[in-house]
């Protein structure tokens, strides 16, 4: 008992909160190097992208036919096509330091972006929902916004969608050598990922839980798997050489998840007040515009994802569903309610509707 006692009323010392700073520092890099950005897709909602579905695939075929020449080439064979595929990745995307697919993505004059190169970082986050600078990161990396197929989503994606699918690949490859069938060692690869979303990529660092973010992991992931399985596999090794058997199309894989105003995140914190509060004041009144709701009823043709069911399971377990608690749908209807005027009542009856 008096052990307890002292643990408990003993002044921490002052290197604890010096321990407890650098390690959120680290926790901000950690999501940087893995190519941590935050969007706003609902600053798109009055804008109409061209799409960039055609630029993107052939970037990413005339790309990957470079990578196999070069795989092709080597004095080392590379015999294994789930190694083939892991390479491939890293070619696209080692880390924010090393990135062909997202250098060419915010650069390429090709792609249409939106806010487009006249507008710096800083305006873009003064107009963001992320523009309160009273939250934690005060400022924070901003990616674009592009559209491929249907879909408008941020260029941030594409590096979750690289560098993360990547890692999903490998962890469900360890887990199926474990002994593990197809769809639990799915769903413990999307687990790790929410895990690390909540405590280091994600939450936090900044107070964002990123639906999108999680929805690009694992499509990459779905690519990786489509590169190396299956009759109509992406690679093939003929005559000892490796070929591109079938060409990526992107909008396979970049689905309506991907768009952070329709499969919203959710927020904790300070930055959850704030941002629910821009969404309520200034996206609630829009969120009826016929050109919102003809682009979300298209949303609304893809199946949810596998991943998406798996989270959504995840969250049920939990006390609540933030994101469902935070989405336009809820606070809108919340919005709405409270802007409503209290029942009238006759001078006679007080107690009494004018309605009887």
């Amino acid at each position: 008992m008096n052990d307890l006692l002292i643990l408990e009323t003993t002044p921490k010392p002052r290197g604890t909160a010096r321990a407890a700073a650098i390690l959120g520092v680290a926790a901000c890099l950690i999501a940087i190097a893995a190519g941590g950005a935050e969007t706003d897709q609902y600053l798109s909602w009055s804008v109409t992208l061209a799409d960039s579905a055609e630029a993107l695939n052939h970037f990413v075929n005339t790309e990957t036919e470079t990578f196999l020449e070069r795989v092709n080439r080597r004095t080392r064979p590379i015999t294994s096509v789930t190694e083939l595929t892991t390479e491939f990745y890293l070619y696209f995307f080692q880390g924010i330091h090393s990135s062909r697919i997202r250098g060419w993505v915010n650069r390429a004059p090709e792609v249409d972006r939106f806010p487009d190169s006249s507008v710096s970082v800083f305006a873009y986050q003064r107009m963001s929902i992320y523009r309160d600078l009273t939250a934690f990161p005060f400022i924070l990396p901003m990616a674009r916004t592009i559209r491929v197929g249907d879909v408008y989503f941020g260029t941030d994606k594409i590096s979750h969608f690289f560098g993360f699918g990547r890692r999903y690949f490998q962890r469900y490859l360890r887990h199926r050598d474990d002994g593990m069938d197809e769809e639990e060692a799915m769903r413990r690869v999307v687990l790790w990922g929410v895990a690390l979303e909540r405590k280091i990529v994600g939450g936090l660092v900044d107070g964002i839980f990123s639906h999108g973010d999680l929805e690009a992991n694992f499509q990459g992931f779905l690519m990786a798997r489509a590169c190396c399985e299956g009759e109509t596999a992406h690679f093939r090794l003929a005559d000892g050489q490796w070929r591109l058997a079938r060409p990526f199309d992107l909008r396979e894989y970049i689905t309506p998840g991907f768009d952070e105003s329709y499969n919203n995140s959710h927020y904790t914190g300070m930055r959850k007040d704030r941002v629910l509060e821009i969404l309520r004041e200034e996206y609630c009144p829009l969120r009826s515009e016929p050109e919102i709701e003809a682009r979300f009823a298209r949303y609304a043709n893809y199946p949810p994802s596998f991943s998406r069911r798996v989270i959504a399971d995840y969250f049920a377990e939990k006390d609540g569903n933030p994101q469902r608690e935070q989405s336009l749908d809820t606070i809108c209807v919340e919005e709405a309610l409270e802007l409503m005027p209290p029942p009238s009542v006759t001078q006679d009856n007080p107690g009494v509707s004018q309605d009887g």
